[in-house]
């Protein structure tokens, strides 16, 4: 479904009937600013206001959806029929993924919450003297890496195709073409994202480092934290390396 298309074809028909995005605002319940969004094609309107909103426009359901006006008579009564059940196919597949992507996103905030939640602890286990271990395998940095990266991926709305990803390394999945290049995009995103918290991470161990320089007891596990960052980070950025490969490799595959 176009969104572009369809927000262009909302705008000239509401310039068509003398309405301001204010005046349309009011008549269908909504705020000005959904009004842009819809035009800007930056989101659909709801299924709930597509009758209102298309009476306003005087158009059908059917032509908001696709995007253009035209008339049942210019169009055999098989091809029109063809053309309403095509946008309702593609207007539930939109709201599946969207409805897909909401639940995809609070899973992943959930993680990234218990990640960095799960490195607050660790950090105050690793202080005790029972914790010691803690600055064997640095668990306080390790979370911290995954937690505020899935957090991030999270809010950008890109958790969803980053958990599908991961799906292709299993046995029978199957994705379209179109939710591939997506989960590309969201491994691509990752990646950065990885490597740019992961060095931060480190920066800010290295200015703790030089602050124990005169501290024999504590300069182990600062120089620990600087190490283990980077280890993490790079072993992160393998595994998105080979993964954008065997997606790619899909990709061209698919489209022979």
């Amino acid at each position: 479904m176009d969104q572009i298309k369809i927000g262009k074809f909302i705008a000239g028909m509401r310039k068509k009937q003398g309405l301001s995005q204010k005046q349309l605002a009011e008549r269908i319940d909504v705020t000005d600013k959904t009004i842009s969004k819809w035009e800007t094609g930056t989101r659909l309107p709801d299924a709930s206001i597509l009758l209102k909103l298309s009476s306003e426009l005087q158009i059908n359901v059917n032509e908001l959806l696709a995007g253009e006006k035209f008339l049942s008579e210019e169009f055999p009564s098989e091809e029109y029929v063809e053309k309403s059940e095509n946008n309702i196919v593609n207007l539930i597949s939109e709201l599946n993924e969207n409805e897909e992507k909401r639940k995809s996103r609070k899973i992943g905030t959930a993680i990234g919450v218990l990640c960095i939640v799960l490195a607050f602890s660790g950090l105050v286990v690793s202080s005790l003297p029972v914790g010691r271990l803690g600055d064997i395998y640095d668990g306080p940095t390790l979370f911290y890496l995954a937690g505020l990266k899935f957090l991030i991926i999270s809010i950008s709305n890109r958790f969803h195709d980053y958990v599908n990803a991961w799906k292709l390394c299993l046995p029978g999945t199957e994705l379209s073409v179109k939710e591939m290049r997506a989960s590309l995009q969201a491994i691509q995103y990752a990646g950065a994202l990885s490597l740019t918290i992961g060095i931060f991470i480190a920066s800010i161990s290295i200015f703790s480092l030089l602050n124990y320089l005169n501290d024999t007891v504590s300069i182990g596990p600062a120089l620990a934290q600087t190490v283990l960052s980077l280890f993490y980070t790079a072993i992160a950025e393998t595994f998105y390396i080979i993964l954008l490969f065997r997606i790619k490799r899909m990709i061209d595959e698919r489209k022979q």
